[in-house]
C-alpha cells in the first residue's frame, strides 16, 4: 500500500502516469533491496535516511523509497549518482577509467601468445 504523496513524488520524479507509478511502488516493496544488502558506504547512505521514527529505506532502480512499519511507502527519491556504483582504487590513488587501466597496466605473465601489447 502507498500513500498519496508516495504516487505524486512518483510521478513528479520519475516522470510516471498514476497507474504505472502504483505499480512502481509495489514492485519496489517487493523486489528492492534494504541497508543489509549492501556494502558500508551505501550501507550507511540507507541507514541515514531509514529507522527514523521506525521507517525503513529500500533501494529500487536508482530511486530510494521509505518505508513505514506496517510497510506502506511513504515517500521515494532519486538516489546520487554515486551509489552502487563500484570504486576502483590502486593503493590509494582512485583510478578514473578501470576498463582502460586494465589495458594499460596488464601483467606480462597473463598475456596469451598470441596477445601483443602495443605501447
Amino acid at each position: 500500500m502507498t500513500t498519496f504523496h508516495a504516487l505524486q513524488r512518483t510521478q513528479e520524479r520519475a516522470g510516471f502516469n498514476i497507474k504505472r507509478s502504483a505499480r512502481f511502488v509495489s514492485n519496489a516493496l517487493k523486489r528492492g533491496m534494504t541497508a543489509d544488502s549492501f556494502a558500508s558506504v551505501e550501507r550507511d547512505y540507507l541507514n541515514s535516511y531509514g529507522f527514523v521514527n521506525g521507517c525503513r529505506a529500500i533501494a529500487y532502480n536508482d530511486f530510494c523509497f521509505v518505508v513505514s512499519e506496517d510497510n506502506n511507502c511513504i515517500t521515494m527519491f532519486a538516489l546520487p549518482k554515486w551509489f552502487g556504483k563500484k570504486r576502483v582504487f590502486c593503493g590509494k590513488q582512485k583510478i578514473r577509467d578501470a576498463k582502460k587501466y586494465s589495458l594499460s597496466y596488464i601483467s606480462s605473465d597473463q598475456v596469451d601468445d598470441d596477445f601483443v601489447l602495443i605501447t
